[in-house]
């Protein structure tokens, strides 16, 4: 793992906890550094502060872009909704605020990891809306036959809505089935996922119809069964 903080102290004892859980941790102190790091090694996830001398946390996470990176945790120590959704939607997959607890961090770091590593399934269904596919099996999703680049936690998300395709799936389900029980509140990573993945997926992102938001109920891929979301060769009944 990559470990990107400045203040010397909290370093230390961060990555003490990490390799406590057997992980190999390297550690630079300034953005400038993360990007070059994260460019040149293979690190299977990053904890990435915000407060950062030569380049903060805001322009690595713009520097990297949509390129696949390893899944990444901002820490800082603003606290704030409006920080949590900025830092999700430049591409974090998780935002941890100071001060933190080596427990809380070690959950969070699992919970990505885990992610990062979708399960194997014995679902051997490509799953169509529209232009969109999604490979259960190969863990694949195209848009027009062409594949798209998602991260580790857009795509559990998204072949969570898929397998349940035609189906209302509400959000507390979502954030558990996803992210985990400790996340069931956390209501700011579900829409801020389902609007990246949209940007991705949708022809209009404003008005979408591979990933419907159905009242105040929750998301659902498609439509109902029989209409516009259908596994693959199956033909259509209308």
């Amino acid at each position: 793992m990559l470990l990107v903080e400045d203040d010397h102290m909290l370093r230390d004892t961060v990555a003490a906890v990490a390799r406590g859980e057997g992980h190999a941790v390297t550690t630079v102190g300034d953005g400038l550094s993360a990007v070059h790091a994260i460019e040149s090694g293979t690190f299977d996830i990053v904890l990435l502060d915000i407060g950062l001398p030569v380049m903060d946390g805001w322009a690595v996470l713009h520097q990297l872009g949509p390129r696949s990176v390893p899944p990444i945790i901002v820490i800082s120590a603003r606290g704030e909704s409006v920080d949590k959704v900025r830092a999700l939607d430049a591409g974090a997959d998780d935002y941890l605020a100071k001060p933190f607890g080596s427990d809380e961090l070690l959950a969070r770091m699992r919970a990505v990891l885990r992610r990062a590593r979708p399960p194997s399934s014995d679902d051997a269904r490509v799953v169509r809306s529209g232009e969109v596919e999604v490979d259960l099996s190969a863990h694949v999703v195209r848009r027009g036959g062409t594949a798209i680049a998602v991260s580790p936690t857009e795509y559990v998300l998204l072949a969570e809505l898929a397998r349940h395709a035609g189906e209302v799936l509400d959000h507390r389900t979502l954030l558990r089935g996803v992210w985990g029980p400790a996340y069931a509140g956390e209501r700011n990573y579900l829409w801020t996922f389902v609007r990246r993945l949209r940007s991705k997926l949708e022809a209009d992102p404003a008005n979408p119809t591979v990933i419907r938001t159905v009242g105040h109920r929750g998301y659902m891929f498609g439509d109902r069964p029989g209409t516009d979301s259908q596994p693959a060769g199956s033909s259509r009944t209308d």
